[in-house]
């Protein structure tokens, strides 16, 4: 099986593709999100899997965006405990760190810790955890250091100057998996949908489209907006909900929406996944 990730070997969607999929499976390193979900439209890949929020950062709203507009279904998911190091060359010591490079949510996950500790280091955006890491090997200064995780540290022989310098050990983010066609899951427990109220909507239609799963019971894990594009202060919302596909109050509450004039699309059901050590 080949899966796009965004990043490289060792990286953190790395390492949420192996825990889903088993080690044994082969890796197109893709520099951005959108390359991910093209990989998967031209059929270079198989599956992909891709980022689409964190538990500090929030929402990745471009993956969401993307969702919307390639329509490949979600069948799967993945939580990973992001654990972040400063890394640099053996030996580099940390009062010497003159520039940190890393992805910029990486850099906004320790920010605290840059700030206390290397106030004078300069931050470098780059597109990658473990890519900063194998630069920082190849640039061969010890004034400079990167911020990834303890695989790429391993993978390119680089030493850990500090260990879990992010602001809040409570760090996790969440991978969808995709795939072309919608998958067979008759255990599936979990269903991601877009819904968009009625163009002519009234006061308290989101409210009343949103009490269709609380009347019924049905637990909402996720309401996240996006806006319409083209229809200014319209908005579509993404949803979790915790149900079966096929379960008769999911059902009823899709044909409730329906009868409301709402417009809704099914991104996938898939199995719930579990918080995993990264």
């Amino acid at each position: 099986m080949k899966v796009a990730i965004q990043g490289e070997q060792a990286s953190f969607h790395d390492i949420a593709a192996r825990q889903f999929f088993g080690q044994d499976i082969e890796i197109l390193a893709c520099d951005s999100f959108a390359a991910c979900f093209d990989a998967l439209s031209s059929g270079q890949v198989d599956r992909a899997i891709v980022a689409i929020e964190n538990s500090l950062y929030g929402s990745i709203n471009q993956v969401y965006d993307l969702l919307l507009k390639h329509h490949f279904p979600i069948v799967g998911e993945v939580f990973l405990h992001i654990q972040q190091c400063l890394i640099g060359l053996p030996g580099a010591a940390i009062d010497s760190i003159k520039e940190v490079h890393s992805h910029p949510v990486a850099l906004a996950q320790c920010q605290e810790y840059l700030d206390e500790q290397l106030p004078r280091a300069e931050r470098f955006e780059r597109g990658d955890t473990a890519a900063s890491v194998a630069d920082i090997k190849s640039w061969n200064d010890p004034t400079k250091a990167a911020i990834g995780g303890t695989a790429a540290a391993a993978l390119h022989g680089m030493e850990v100057l500090a260990k879990e310098i992010e602001t809040n050990k409570q760090n996790y983010t969440r991978f969808v998996v995709l795939q072309p066609q919608p998958a067979n899951a008759p255990d599936a427990d979990k269903v991601s949908l877009i819904l968009q109220t009625p163009k002519d909507t009234k006061s308290g239609a989101l409210y009343r489209a949103l009490g269709v799963f609380a009347s019924r019971e049905l637990n909402l894990l996720l309401l996240h907006s996006r806006p319409v594009i083209g229809k200014a202060w319209h908005y579509m919302f993404y949803l979790d909900v915790a149900a079966n596909p096929n379960s008769p109050d999911l059902q009823a509450a899709l044909q409730e929406l329906d009868n409301q004039g709402c417009d809704v699309k099914v991104l996938g059901s898939y199995k719930a996944g579990h918080i995993a050590a990264g």
